[in-house]
């Protein structure tokens, strides 16, 4: 079997890059901004004379898995070799490629007669990635037979606390018991709410038979679920039962438990004083900057979260920066009149860094519309003040918010990069999520203001599975374009990441992952804040979605 591909393009040639620094000097020289438009448009990209054929060709060989293949290129790189002493490789590869599974490859090539290319790639689906979000222990037997006239709310507090269950505001009327439980980061609602039934179950008395749960994650409220007693007690006690039969039964009720009239009793537990700790393994990689080569990061961050009280909270992270070959990437771009990220190599020098550090405030009006502020260290290079709304309905695939962030730029030569530049910029975006059926993905759309005062719009596909993993691909458009040495110009930016949970491994802390990000380093057009607090990411427990997608773990 074969496999060919042949293309055409324009190409850069002496004639318009003879002196590209100069030309730079030129353009910088001028009173505008650096982001001013450049033509950069499709009349512009394959017409003039300096144009060149391109393809390749690949040959599947009897042998299952390996193949053949034969490589020509019409880049000249004129440009670089005008800047600097470049050996400017053969135009033409030959190689081979073999992949005896389809979680392992290998290939090696030779381009023209000087140089020996290869590579080992190892391959997964991260659907099976074996780790989740949370560690759960083994639950506790279920109990056999109601014991007790009335529930003893007291108990199922406190045994539920000694289990890794948080509940509050729990009360009981006639045959209902009403409780909130707070859902851990990482953690799966069904699964935990499934926990909490076990306790609630076991000290509810003889009346009980209806139990409604309202998740909560940092003081943002979910839709209530009510489930039936006796659906749980069926199927733990007599396998008379399963997941899908207890979901026939469930409602969702609006409840309010601030207006719940004639309740028995009422025991709210104490503050929960207790900080949430998690880590973040982060490496993030560039593999095609024209004026460096391939540039990477790797840190560790440590984040503390304390839990809400009166509806505001903490949060605080401290990044470890183990590696980077940062070093060199400003000394071959064009200076900015306006830096915004594209001083991220002086962030990096200092060993130990402020991630965030904020503190806020966050309520959801009702289940489906939420608020949040957040004050501080709001990212690395950004300090400042930061408000959200969101409206995002249970069983709606459509969601909508708004941001709007005051930032202050941090000065990355203080001591753990604390200190303020003065002045600062104003950013916003409206932002819109909608869960594409039958694919599980879901798009998501934005327009705004970004920090460079650039306005534009993105765009972007989030895929979350089962076990967590994530992949999520962005791309933003400006109005400004950016320019490098060669003379080239851009008004994109474009981000794919993957994050892998590890929280569910014994002694790591719950909500824990690494993420891989492969984006260019060093840009100051469409630029966002990184938010501290992320009302989106934040609710994404409480969706119809997710709970269904779950809820066979409703009874582990």
């Amino acid at each position: 079997d074969f496999t060919a591909g042949v293309g055409w393009g324009r190409f850069a040639s002496a004639k318009h890059l003879k002196n590209p620094l100069k030309s730079l000097g030129k353009h910088f020289a001028k009173e505008r901004s650096p982001y001013d438009e450049h033509p950069n448009t499709p009349e512009h990209w394959f017409t003039g004379e300096h144009i060149g054929l391109f393809g390749g060709i690949e040959y599947f060989t009897p042998i299952d898995g390996l193949s053949i293949k034969l490589d020509y290129g019409s880049d000249r790189y004129t440009a670089e070799k005008q800047l600097f002493n470049y050996d400017t490789p053969s135009p033409w590869s030959a190689g081979l490629s073999y992949s005896p599974s389809p979680w392992i490859s290998a290939a090696i090539a030779i381009q023209g007669t000087d140089k020996i290319m290869s590579r080992i790639a190892l391959q997964s689906s991260p659907e099976i990635w074996p780790v989740k979000g949370k560690h759960y222990d083994a639950p506790t037997p279920f109990y056999k037979h109601r014991n007790g006239n009335t529930p003893d709310t007291s108990k199922i507090v406190r045994i539920s606390h000694n289990n890794d269950i948080i509940l509050s505001n729990i009360h009981y009327s006639r045959k209902t018991l009403f409780a909130e439980v707070e859902i851990p980061e990482g953690a799966n609602t069904p699964k935990h709410l499934g926990r909490a039934i076990r306790h609630i179950s076991e000290h509810s008395g003889t009346e009980i038979e209806e139990i409604i749960l309202t998740p909560l994650h940092s003081n943002l409220r979910g839709q209530s679920i009510k489930v039936m007693r006796s659906d749980v007690e069926n199927a733990l006690n007599n396998n008379q039962g399963s997941p899908e039969e207890i979901w026939r039964n469930i409602d969702f009720p609006i409840t309010d438990s601030q207006k719940t009239i004639n309740t028995d009793n009422t025991h709210n537990m104490g503050i929960n004083l207790k900080p949430q700790f998690l880590l973040t393994q982060d490496n993030q990689l560039s593999l095609s900057e024209e004026d460096n080569g391939h540039l990477y990061r790797s840190s560790v961050t440590v984040h503390v979260k304390t839990s809400p009280f009166l509806g505001f909270f903490s949060n605080a992270a401290i990044k470890l920066n183990l590696s980077d070959n940062l070093e060199n990437i400003e000394k071959l771009r064009p200076q900015s009149n306006f830096t915004t990220k594209g001083d991220i190599n002086a962030f990096t020098k200092e060993r130990i860094s402020i991630e965030n550090a904020v503190l806020g405030y966050a309520k959801s009006l009702t289940p489906s519309l939420h608020t949040a502020v957040t004050a501080g260290y709001l990212e690395e290079q950004y300090a400042g003040i930061s408000g959200e709304i969101l409206y995002r309905p249970f069983a709606s695939r459509l969601s909508v918010g708004a941001e709007i962030h005051h930032a202050l730029k941090r000065n990355p030569y203080t001591t753990l990069n604390a200190g303020i530049i003065q002045g600062g910029v104003t950013t916003g975006h409206v932002n819109i999520w909608y869960d594409l059926p039958k694919h599980d993905l879901t798009l998501k759309a934005s327009a705004g203001r970004f920090l460079a005062t650039d306005v534009g719009i993105g765009i972007g596909l989030e895929k979350t599975f089962k076990n967590g993993a994530k992949i999520d691909t962005n791309l933003a458009i400006s109005n400004y374009a950016e320019s490098d040495i060669f003379g080239g110009t851009t008004h994109a930016y474009h981000s794919i990441s993957l994050t892998l949970p590890i929280g569910g491994a014994r002694y790591i802390p719950s909500g824990s992952h690494i993420k891989t990000t492969i984006a260019p380093f060093g840009r100051n057009i469409a630029q966002r804040i990184n938010k501290p607090f992320d009302l989106y990411k934040n609710t994404g427990q409480f969706t119809l979605k997710h709970i269904a997608d779950h809820w066979s773990e409703i009874l582990d």
